[in-house]
């Protein structure tokens, strides 16, 4: 009998901890990416895909608003990004449909700004997205 209320607690820890671990990375959430070379602009819905992220080109719609089917509608733009602190996402893939190849991934989050960057080797080059309301 003595140990029920410890038991409890424990059980009321463990509930509030797997809670906590299951909210939303600040990085999740839609997107509205660079326009393209063609003026072109998408949405990137960030979700979480295991244990990492990945973001898929939920939308795309030309320089007059009007709405365009591309070969990225539905496909993944990156993916096996992880959090490594201070807005910082490393690790992943990113696939860039301009010149349809794959580099490393790299993420920098500040505030409702995402610096989404494909990388070789120490070479760099990227977009700043804006959180979509």
């Amino acid at each position: 009998m003595v140990f029920r209320p410890y038991l409890f607690a424990a059980v009321l820890i463990s509930a509030s901890v797997a809670a906590l671990s299951a909210q939303a990375d600040p990085i999740q959430g839609t997107w509205q990416v660079e326009p393209d070379h063609k003026g072109q602009v998408g949405q990137v819905v960030i979700r979480r895909c295991g244990e990492s992220f990945c973001g898929r080109v939920v939308k795309v719609h030309d320089s007059t608003g009007k709405s365009v089917v591309t070969r990225s509608m539905g496909r993944d733009l990156f993916w096996g990004l992880k959090a490594k602190g201070n807005g910082r996402y490393e690790g992943g893939r990113v696939w860039v449909p301009l010149y349809d190849r794959e580099y490393d991934a790299k993420a920098q989050l500040r505030g409702d700004r995402l610096r989404v960057l494909g990388c070789i080797g120490p070479l760099c080059d990227g977009q700043t997205w804006f959180r979509s309301r």
